[in-house]
């Protein structure tokens, strides 16, 4: 086994059997920016063998307090294209994949398939619904970060077990305005949700909490969350 992964592969919980699982694994990260750039970067040095990077948007000065991922030079540039290039750099072994495009109704599906898991890595509501009923029809689990503030939360979505957003979050709609947000709080859930996304490769996922985080205390909180048996998604 290759001696980049050396020290992860003396974790019991990982060893040689759990980085096969790493190299064998799929993962799409669906939004390139402040909680992507450390969830990419993590699952890339880690070992995922395919990620796929989809970001429709291109990068802004005001991205650079948080989207680690970029520097001044790429002000301008397709954040999917920039991100897809650091990570060849990090890990050359592995596969990535660019989408530099939106997540629609359209295109949800067709490649969200092609994945065995997705990391949500959005501030948008409505991706976040089009993901969830994406995921839910084609039965792929999927990890929900988001920050606000001083502010996160995780969520762990395995259809068919768990509750989904919508059995949960089902009324939310977009808030107007941008999102406050400081740049380490985005970089804490961004590594938690590649640790999640970890957890279900290796088949050791917390499921049916939201974890959530607090940057003023330092402090996590989790919270059981049931299926709700009338959601229209996933009921």
């Amino acid at each position: 086994m290759n001696e980049r992964y050396a020290r992860q592969l003396i974790l019991p919980e990982i060893g040689t059997v759990g980085q096969n699982k790493l190299l064998k694994a799929s993962v799409l990260v669906i939004g390139a920016g402040g909680l992507g750039s450390p969830a990419l970067q993590y699952l890339a040095a880690a070992g995922v063998g395919k990620i796929g990077v989809m970001d429709g948007d291109t990068v802004s000065l005001s991205n650079l307090n948080r989207q680690i991922l970029y520097s001044k030079d790429d002000i301008g540039k397709p954040k999917a294209l920039c991100a897809a290039g650091l990570l060849k750099k990090i890990n050359g072994e592995i596969e990535i994949i660019a989408y530099p495009e939106l997540l629609t109704n359209e295109n949800a599906q067709t490649i969200i398939k092609n994945y065995d898991m997705v990391a949500l890595c959005t501030d948008s509501v409505d991706a976040r619904k089009i993901t969830n009923y994406a995921c839910v029809k084609t039965n792929t689990p999927y990890v929900d970060g988001a920050v606000s503030g001083f502010s996160g939360t995780l969520l762990t979505v395995i259809p068919g077990q768990t509750a989904c957003y919508e059995c949960i979050y089902g009324s939310a709609i977009q808030p107007e305005g941008p999102t406050p947000i400081l740049g380490a709080m985005a970089g804490w859930v961004g590594c938690a949700e590649a640790l999640a996304v970890t957890q279900l490769i290796l088949g050791v996922a917390t499921k049916g909490i939201i974890l959530f985080f607090d940057g003023i205390k330092m402090a996590t909180e989790e919270i059981e969350v049931a299926k709700d048996p009338n959601c229209k998604v996933c009921g």
